[in-house]
């Protein structure tokens, strides 16, 4: 091999270790970055499935994970609840204590129901998902022990109350629209009866 040919091999040689160097070190930073992208999807799907006020799942998170324990187990009670006179407050004592209030009614919805679903559908109104045998004890007992249908308010010195609508599946529905359209039936019942709870029949 000629002096010639031999400095050619070695400039090969360099142009594809340099080629090789800068190729690692772009895919370690197309790595890195595809790593940031997957982080900001996953963080935006968890603001679209989740209430950026109270933490609880969105309407849209609410659905798809009961469709899921439905899927899983046909069984389950579908639970609307609404703060009754949530206007007032609002024009009482403004929209932001409003908004705080809809905060302390969530905390208690959650503890109350801490291994269920608990989603807010939008202003005063929330959905609870009790999966499995309807237990109408076990829930009236929930609601009642953490004082959801009658709740005292410190802050607004106001003792509030909550109405609710209920539908169980298989019985009134076997997915979320036909199950919420019964509960919501049953919720405007709740609200003309003052009755803190109201089953579909």
């Amino acid at each position: 091999m000629s002096k010639l040919e031999q400095a050619e091999f070695v400039l090969v040689i360099i142009i594809a270790a340099v080629f090789c160097f800068f190729t690692f070190h772009l895919l370690i930073k197309l790595k890195k970055q595809k790593k940031i992208y997957e982080n900001k999807i996953q963080s935006l799907e968890n603001e679209i499935r989740h209430d950026p006020m109270t933490g609880t799942l969105s309407r849209k998170g609410f659905i798809e994970a009961m469709e899921f324990q439905l899927a899983d187990d046909p069984n389950g009670t579908l639970l609307i609840f609404d703060v009754n006179g949530f206007k007032m407050v609002n024009d009482t004592f403004g929209h932001m204590e409003g908004d705080l209030l809809i905060k302390r009614f969530s905390s208690r919805l959650q503890r109350a129901f801490d291994k269920q679903l608990v989603g807010r559908l939008g202003g005063d109104e929330f959905l609870v998902f009790v999966s499995g045998e309807c237990n109408k004890g076990f829930i009236n007992g929930r609601i009642k022990k953490a004082g959801i249908a009658e709740f005292p308010d410190k802050v607004t010195k106001l003792t509030l109350t909550s109405c609710c609508g209920a539908a169980i599946a298989p019985k009134n529905g076997t997915n979320f629209d036909d199950l919420y359209r019964m509960a919501d039936k049953a919720l405007y019942r709740s609200k003309a009866s003052a009755h803190e709870i109201v089953y579909c029949k």
